[in-house]
């Protein structure tokens, strides 16, 4: 699907606006969580795209990034803002065992550029999908402006370019059920392609999202319990207009792409709407469509079915941080191998994968997390359609892989900062 350039010269602020609020209702996507459900479509300040956690500057700090509200078109970044009617937290498992303990909470208050975003946290959680503020608020922060907050945090809220990268147009061809504008109709068209292009084409390479950042020292939430190890997803919720101060879930989210690649558009709502320990439709889901056949599924054996199962659920991103050196997508999970280039999975038999894989376990690789700049589309694709779940050691060899789905072929089209808030600059 091709997106709309919007061409625009001479125009106020107020009818950019509109035009960025009709860009996104008329032009759909999705991809690592952009445009998830109908619901979010119809409220986009509630919308995750995407969340980050990885190393701060500052070794002994760490970085959580929160992005809403996807494609706000090159240019009208300013015209964006938070929805006040939403609530934004990051929700953290720190004891083991896949439940919040932990939470930060971001809620907006006004509108436009004079936004204020307010902050809470690290407080304690009330498990489950029904939430309230907690807690005295930590501070404040006025929209697209950095601030530094008591005990050493950091906070920044306000428009950013998007750092996702992905081939949409060409996804939708491959599986045209993942495009919401389709449903709920039951006439979703026949896949046009069965391979991505080379090279890929970043539809994201020009739209901007809204992004929530929070540094802090990695010590507040480290505890000998845990020793640095961490559990993160990121929901929102809306308010109730018969129960002032409670807000409802409605959107969920914990790795990159997975309910995306791997489950029906129909069911992401139950997803959405469920705690990731409590999911009843996501692990069955990521089974059924890894061994549906090609080209509807990916073909694969029950072993390698049920071992990426394993990585995946609960659907909540893990993070050492005890240890050192960069973000790696899934390293935790994976004890480091997740790192491996695509090409030594594709061309290394297993047995010659042995002496590296015992150099990549180390702390250094076993951050996990996720950072800008992280190939998490690739890193998915190869265990979805390619050999690595065997090449880490997961499950046997099914020799099912389809390479040619096995990366989109792009790269990142953006320049991080050095330093705080870290993501690039809005277009």
């Amino acid at each position: 699907m091709s997106r709309l350039k919007l061409v625009l010269a001479a125009a106020t602020v107020a009818s950019l606006s509109i035009v960025a609020a009709m860009s996104y209702a008329v032009r759909p996507g999705l991809a690592s969580d952009h445009q998830d459900t109908l619901r979010a479509v119809a409220k986009p300040g509630a919308d995750i795209t995407d969340m980050y956690v990885f190393p701060a500057k500052d070794p002994r700090d760490v970085v959580f990034a929160l992005d809403v509200h996807p494609l706000v078109p090159r240019g009208l970044a300013a015209t964006a803002s938070f929805d006040p009617g939403v609530l934004y937290q990051i929700k953290i498992d720190t004891v083991g065992d896949y439940r919040e303990h932990v939470v930060l909470q971001f809620k907006a208050e006004g509108a436009g550029t004079k936004q204020r975003i307010v902050f809470s946290g690290p407080v304690a959680a009330i498990p489950g999908t029904i939430s309230t503020m907690l807690g005295k608020p930590l501070g404040t922060t006025t929209y697209g402006v950095p601030v530094a907050l008591p005990g050493g945090i950091r906070l920044f809220a306000g428009p950013r370019k998007d750092p996702f990268y992905f081939d949409l147009t060409q996804f939708f061809k491959i599986d045209p059920d993942r495009n919401f504008s389709y449903h709920p109709k039951a006439d979703v068209p026949p896949a046009s392609a069965t391979c991505f292009r080379t090279p890929g084409i970043d539809y994201f390479a020009s739209f901007n999202v809204l992004s929530i950042v929070v540094e802090m020292p990695r010590a507040t939430l480290t505890n000998a319990r845990n020793h640095g190890r961490i559990n993160v997803w990121a929901t929102t919720s809306v308010s109730q207009p018969t129960a002032p101060g409670v807000w409802r879930q409605i959107e969920r989210w914990g790795r990159p792409a997975v309910k995306e690649a791997l489950e029906p558009f129909a069911l992401h709502a139950k997803t959405n709407h469920a705690e990731p320990y409590d999911d009843p439709t996501l692990a069955g889901a990521i089974f059924a469509t890894m061994r549906a056949p090609k080209p509807v599924g990916a073909g694969r054996s029950a072993a390698t079915a049920n071992a990426l199962v394993r990585v995946l659920v609960p659907d909540e991103m893990q993070v050492n941080l005890a240890a050192t050196g960069h973000a790696t997508y899934l390293g935790v999970e994976t004890k480091g191998l997740s790192g491996l280039p695509t090409a030594v999975n594709r061309v290394v038999p297993d047995a010659g994968l042995k002496g590296l894989k015992s150099s990549l376990r180390n702390g250094a690789r076993q951050f996990g997390g996720r950072d800008p700049d992280s190939p998490v589309i690739d890193i998915s694709l190869g265990a979805i359609y390619g050999s690595t779940i065997a090449k880490i050691g997961l499950a046997h060899d099914d020799h099912a892989e389809t390479a040619c789905l096995t990366s989109d072929g792009t790269k990142p089209s953006h320049a991080t900062l050095d330093g705080f808030p870290y993501l690039p600059e809005p277009l």
